[in-house]
């Protein structure tokens, strides 16, 4: 099973090979991930800013999309052991801000 440390690298390095592709979208995400392997991180998908970060306690950077959930939910959902539409049908992972760019996230995510 992946950390969210690692899950995160792999996603950083998938924004850099695809770029362009990712860039197009221009938003920020924020995942709000608590337990012991949690943490606050950034997916920046902006063209002058692109990557990701782990977010300090003081950050309070916007996001067009937020999501909060357990650590060991965030690793399920990436690891395909449990459904987003069920996570957060069952409120496993809270979300706020722009839907539409919350459902284009998933290729994002996908190993």
């Amino acid at each position: 099973m992946a950390t969210t440390r690692e899950i995160f690298a792999r996603i950083d390095r998938k924004i850099n090979e695809r770029l362009t592709e990712y860039s197009k979208l221009g938003a920020v995400y924020k995942f709000i991930l608590n337990g012991p392997d949690g943490g606050t991180w950034i997916v920046d998908l902006r063209e002058d800013t692109y990557g990701v970060r782990e977010a300090g306690e003081e950050e309070k950077e916007e996001a067009n999309c937020t999501f909060n959930a357990s650590d060991t939910h965030f690793i399920d959902m990436v690891d395909g052991k449990l459904r987003p539409e069920n996570a957060f049908l069952t409120g496993k992972v809270k979300f706020t801000g722009d839907i539409a760019l919350a459902m284009k996230l998933g290729d994002l995510l996908k190993k």
